[in-house]
C-alpha cells in the first residue's frame, strides 16, 4: 500500500516539477527554500500557531520532494545536490521539532518531543550507516514522510478540536501524535537496526 501511494505521489510531483525543470530555479535553490520554510515552521510552532505551522510544514515537505524531482527531470542531479538535500533534511527536522520544544518547555510534552528528536535522528542514521556497510533495505513505518504527514495533520486538526471539542485541550491532537511518534520513531530505528544486523550477517556468511 505504501509503495503504491509513494509511486502515485511521485507521479504527481513529476507533473508539477515539469515546468520547473526548464526554468531558472535550480534544485539546490529549492532545497534552500525548503529549509527557509522550515525555519518559519520553527517560529510558528514556538509561538503556538499550530494551524499555520502545519500548512508551512506541508509546503516544506512539498519543496523537499520537488528539488530531487526537478534535478532528475532536468538532468542536473549531482552528488553534492544529494548531500545538500540530506543535510538540509536533518537541519529542517531539528528546526521543526525545536519549535515544539520551545513551546512545550514547561510541559511534560517537552519529553515526548525529545524522544521524537532522538528517534528521528536514529532512523536516518541507521539507514545511512547500514547503507555504507552494504545493506540497502529501507524498513520501518515512521520514516520522514510519515513524520511530516502525521505532524502536519495533527497541527491542522488543532482548530477543529478547539471548535468541536471545547472540553479538551485544543492542542490535544498534536500532543497525542507527539507521544505516538516518541514511541514509533524509536521502534522504527530498532527495527532498522535489527534488519540491518540480519542483512549484514547474511552478507558476511556468503563471503
Amino acid at each position: 500500500m505504501r509503495e503504491r501511494i509513494v509511486r502515485y505521489y511521485y507521479r504527481c510531483m513529476e507533473t508539477l516539477a515539469g515546468p520547473l525543470a526548464n526554468g531558472p530555479i535550480t534544485p539546490n535553490a529549492l532545497t534552500l527554500f525548503s529549509l527557509a520554510v522550515s525555519l518559519g515552521v520553527f517560529f510558528l510552532y514556538a509561538g503556538g500557531f499550530f494551524f499555520w505551522a502545519g500548512l508551512a510544514l506541508l509546503l516544506s515537505g512539498l519543496l523537499d520532494t520537488l528539488d530531487g524531482t526537478v534535478a532528475r527531470l532536468s538532468g542536473s542531479a549531482s552528488r553534492f545536490g544529494a548531500l545538500l538535500d540530506s543535510s538540509a533534511d536533518r537541519v529542517a527536522d531539528f528546526l521543526i521539532l525545536a519549535g515544539l520544544l520551545v513551546h512545550y518547555r514547561n510541559d511534560v510534552t517537552f519529553y515526548a518531543v525529545l524522544f521524537v528528536i532522538a528517534g528521528s535522528y536514529m532512523v536516518s542514521y541507521v539507514k545511512a550507516r547500514a547503507e555504507s556497510l552494504g545493506t540497502i533495505r529501507v524498513v520501518g513505518f515512521m520514516q520522514r514522510p510519515e513524520r511530516i504527514i502525521f505532524l502536519a495533520a495533527a497541527s491542522l486538526a488543532v482548530p477543529v478540536a478547539e471548535a468541536w471539542l471545547p472540553s479538551i485541550s485544543p492542542d490535544a491532537p498534536l500532543i497525542l501524535i507527539l507521544w505516538f511518534m516518541a514511541v514509533s520513531t524509536n521502534l522504527t530505528a530498532i527495527h532498522r537496526l535489527w534488519s540491518a544486523r540480519r542483512d549484514l550477517g547474511r552478507a558476511e556468511g556468503n563471503q
